[in-house]
């Protein structure tokens, strides 16, 4: 049967239900009634890049092999930006192919660059720019160039507040105009198309709109604080149009990879590796010097740019980039925590300058768990990591190795953590977006054969989408794919099968070059402004 993913980046109940009650999206809230409904589980490290990657291959983190927007370099301290080629498991359009179904898929954050399928593609989040080769088949980038000259791939986030508005909107717009233009082109069996611009929004102007944010400004015009709920209605509309052009014989899932919420404290985790001695950095004078400067300069901040507290990332750009890197002493830390998100062993052999034998490697490594779990926020008195896992507790499957040592997920979705130096405080006020990702999102299932009364045997999880939509489609599921079809949302359970296997015929083991250096720092600047990299 024909099967629709809309994807929303971001989207959370938590703001859709009192709009519902409030009868601000009726597209939603009549595909909530009519429909089943429930929080849509993130993965671990809640954000776009494994998130998206577990949805559209019903797989997690250690199959599909991405964990956060960047890879670590083989025998190197540093990371890249991670390529739809890092994606170790096939997606449900590959399967889709096999079966000769076709697809068109839009604006998928994971899907750059482009492969061959039967059906059409246009790349989403990771694609350069608009001079790169972002569909499939190419020929497709004229045609969508002829009809929407001005078309964006990714907002450019201006910062200017009210341009940036603006650019939000008529990107979300552009991207509703091509789906119905490639809709019109023909026959299909399979389309998903994800607006990414819920994401970006939430990002920049949750202190706007929530009077409670500590870096809320009671001066902050109406078009700031009312915009995420604007974008919401936009969307709203925009699945309205949709579903009015969609045949009756067909069913559609709404998801968001993760849920949203104020970002409120930052983790500097190599700060607080160096206070248990596990990290050492080689100036400690200097970075004292470094700590007295910051408190200065923060202290003239406060007092001639108050206006600034409304939390415009764009108007506080990160200069740390790596540089974190440069104040590490290698020869004397045992481990520290990387821009992949997660705590890396210095280990000999593996690591460039590594200092821990093999022999100590899970003395290191339990000793950075205690570390962490033991730490305590200052700020509301309460443990701060609810979890942390050791790689092989987090992960299966064949990528695993590609994964951090450590990785954590916070008691409370308030807290980030990165690699920021912060100077012998190991947890601070956030300073950079207002909002952040929440471990749920949000599932809404509609259309033929979905039962409006269905009960979850356990909650359902990203990598459920893609079994989902398969047994919907009438595909085999493979016999390693980790996530679950919701048997639970058919009034009249598909005939599933299983064969095959998710991964693919050949892996890309070594650090693939997709990009070129200028597209790389590019996207890297995109991910620093969205709070991915600092």
């Amino acid at each position: 049967m024909k099967t629709v993913i809309i994807g929303l980046d971001g989207a959370t109940f938590d703001i859709i239900t009192p709009m519902v009650s409030a009868g601000r999206l009726p597209a939603l809230a009549r595909l909530m009634r009519t429909g089943a409904s429930a929080p849509l589980r993130s993965t671990i490290l809640p954000n776009s890049f494994p998130g998206w990657s577990s949805c559209t291959t019903g797989t997690s983190e250690g199959m599909h092999g991405i964990f956060s927007p960047f890879i670590k370099n083989t025998a190197s301290y540093t990371v890249r930006a991670m390529s739809g080629r890092d994606i170790q498991t096939r997606h449900i359009w590959d399967f889709l192919s096999h079966q000769e179904g076709r697809s068109i898929v839009i604006n998928v954050p994971t899907a750059y660059p482009p492969e061959p399928l039967r059906g059409q593609m246009i790349t989403g989040m990771l694609t350069p720019g608009i001079a790169s080769e972002f569909t499939y088949p190419p020929s497709l980038k004229q045609e969508i160039l002829s009809v929407i000259p001005d078309y964006v791939i990714e907002p450019a986030r201006n910062p200017d507040k009210r341009a940036r508005l603006r650019e939000f909107h008529r990107a979300t717009e552009m991207h509703e105009m091509v789906t119905h233009h490639l809709m019109n082109q023909g026959e299909w069996d399979f389309l998903m198309v994800v607006f990414s611009v819920l994401d970006r929004a939430q990002h920049d102007f949750w202190a706007d709109m929530d009077e409670t944010h500590p870096r809320h400004d009671p001066r902050t015009p109406q078009e700031f604080r009312q915009f995420i709920h604007q974008t919401y209605e936009q969307l709203d509309s925009s699945i309205s149009r949709l579903i009015e052009k969609l045949p009756a014989d067909v069913r559609l899932l709404v998801v968001s990879d993760h849920g949203f919420c104020s970002e409120l404290y930052e983790v500097r985790v190599n700060e607080l590796l160096a206070s248990a001695g596990l990290l050492a950095f080689k100036t400690p004078a200097l970075r004292r010097s470094r700590a007295q400067w910051k408190s200065l300069k923060e202290k003239v901040s406060r007092r001639l740019m108050p206006q600034q507290s409304n939390g415009n990332v764009l108007d506080k750009k990160v200069t740390y980039g790596s540089a974190f890197l440069d104040e590490i002493d290698w020869n004397r830390t045992e481990a520290y925590f990387a821009q992949d998100k997660g705590v890396w062993v210095n280990l000999r052999g593996r690591e460039r300058e590594g200092c821990v034998a093999e022999s100590r490697f899970d003395e290191v490594i339990e000793e950075a768990r205690r570390v962490l779990l033991s730490l305590v926020s200052p700020y509301e008195g309460t443990q701060v990591f609810e979890k942390v896992m050791r790689r092989e507790e987090a992960f299966r499957g064949a990528w695993s190795h590609r994964l951090p040592d450590l990785v954590m997920i916070p008691s409370s979705d308030n807290y980030v953590y990165n690699e920021r130096p912060s100077y012998n405080e190991s947890i601070v006020p956030a300073d950079s977006t207002t909002g952040t990702h929440s471990r749920d999102g949000i599932l809404i299932a509609w259309g033929k054969g979905i039962s409006s009364d269905a009960r979850f045997k356990t909650q359902p999880n990203l990598r459920d989408i893609a079994p989902t939509a398969l047994a919907s489609l009438g595909c085999p599921l493979t016999i390693d794919m980790d996530g679950r079809c919701l048997e639970e949302i058919f009034s009249e359970l598909p005939d599933i099968q299983r064969r095959g296997s998710s991964y693919k015929q050949s892996g890309h083991q070594s650090d693939s070059q997709v990009y070129e250096a200028n597209e790389e720092a590019a996207i890297k600047e995109r991910l620093r402004a969205l709070g991915y990299i600092e």
